[in-house]
């Protein structure tokens, strides 16, 4: 008998055996799939960064167009994924953690739209892993579900580094709200997302949630690593990125915003964006760029306003990559007849060459016919001026 129980003994516990190694075979097999995922989700951010350093001021900046003097360093090694700070801890967490995450129908649909006691009774129901209750919070958050955000954040949800930018796709009036969430839960402004991205530059066009931020002392000289040295690491502590995009993009209330809270000009080359920025969906690389009037007179208030704190409108634009180096030079390629009397009337010298020419070069060779009148103009006046 007792050789019996032996035997029905050493049997559970092979089984058990077979059982732990086809759990941890399916577990591996998860991770190789996640391994694949990490691969071409690197492949595709090389290539996008790649395709930033050709890219011109007028579009609007990711935070490595933002860098015109980025130093490119071939980037570690270690294959990643879009939230791969969560861990996996079943074999179908490997559907929450990517990109386009699996969903399943009850629980998305609740965490985006409610009701709240509906989310509830699922989390409630079982066990569910972190990856799963992150799935819910982006979802949540992604759809402006304050409620529901809230509930998962409670329920042990992980905020990782590119968890607070969900937000952004919420409707505006509810975006505030779920950052004061997850402020409450350990998140500031200044927490670093991968190689040390920060949130502040995609706000600047959102007077009040910039504000909110500004507030709550996001700190406008933090950005991205210039380097890409460390995907998990903090911040550039000298960085422009903020007010160069609010230069490009954002209202002149929006640059003072960030200068009265200490943003750095000599960090960068902010008039050059305010110069150089172009109606979205064009470029002067591409195509002869003719911005409306409005849209062009729209960047000369951030001019006064940049030159008025201190900027050299001839301030010349150090970089190891090809770029026009000069303000009125990005002025002209982006066709802005306004900017580039502005800039004539206040002192730039249009025969500064950069690595497209000068301003009265490239205005005779790609320029229209009332750009080339008024950069010669502008050369004529200027060289009347120096007799």
């Amino acid at each position: 008998m007792a050789e019996s129980n032996g035997q029905t003994l050493s049997q559970e516990q092979r089984l058990q055996q077979q059982r732990l190694q086809q759990q941890q075979q399916v577990m591996m097999n998860a991770r190789r799939r996640q391994m694949e995922m990490m691969a071409a989700q690197q492949q595709r951010e090389q290539q996008q960064q790649s395709m930033n350093q050709i890219s011109s001021h007028g579009e609007f900046p990711s935070q490595y167009q933002l860098q015109p003097t980025m130093t490119m360093h071939p980037q570690s090694q270690n294959l990643t994924s879009a939230y791969d700070e969560i861990p996996i801890l079943d074999p179908t967490d490997l559907g929450f953690i990517g990109e386009k995450p699996a969903s399943f129908s009850s629980f998305s649909s609740a965490c985006q739209h409610g009701p709240l006691i509906e989310a509830q009774s699922i989390v409630s129901s079982e066990n569910y892993t972190p990856s799963f209750l992150h799935h819910g919070l982006v979802l949540a958050l992604s759809a402006g579900n304050v409620q529901v955000a809230e509930y998962l954040l409670s329920a042990g949800a992980p905020i990782v580094r590119q968890t607070p930018q969900n937000i952004l796709s919420a409707p505006s009036e509810r975006q505030i709200p779920l950052f004061e969430l997850l402020i409450q839960h350990g998140w500031t402004p200044n927490t670093p997302g991968y190689y040390g991205a920060v949130l502040l530059p995609y706000v600047v066009t959102n007077l009040p949630l910039l504000k909110w931020f500004l507030d709550h002392g996001a700190d406008p000289n933090l950005g991205p690593q210039r380097d890409n040295r460390d995907r998990m690491g903090g911040s550039d502590t000298d960085c422009c990125v903020v007010l160069q995009t609010a230069a490009a993009r954002g209202e002149v209330e929006a640059v003072r915003l960030l200068l009265d809270a200490g943003a750095e000009i000599k960090n960068g080359v902010p008039l050059h964006y305010a110069a150089g920025a172009c109606p979205p969906g064009t470029n002067p690389h591409v195509a002869r760029v003719l911005p409306s009037e409005t849209f062009d007179q729209g960047r000369v208030p951030i001019m006064e306003l940049l030159v008025e704190r201190g900027v050299d409108v001839n301030q010349a634009e150090e970089s190891r990559h090809m770029v026009a180096k000069y303000a009125i030079v990005h002025a002209v390629m982006a066709g802005a007849l306004k900017r580039v009397t502005w800039l004539l009337e206040n002192g730039a010298d249009p025969e500064l060459k950069g690595a497209w020419g000068s301003a009265v070069e490239y205005a005779r060779s790609m320029g229209s016919e009332e750009m080339k009148q008024v950069v010669e103009e502008g050369l004529a006046a200027r060289r009347l001026r120096s007799e």
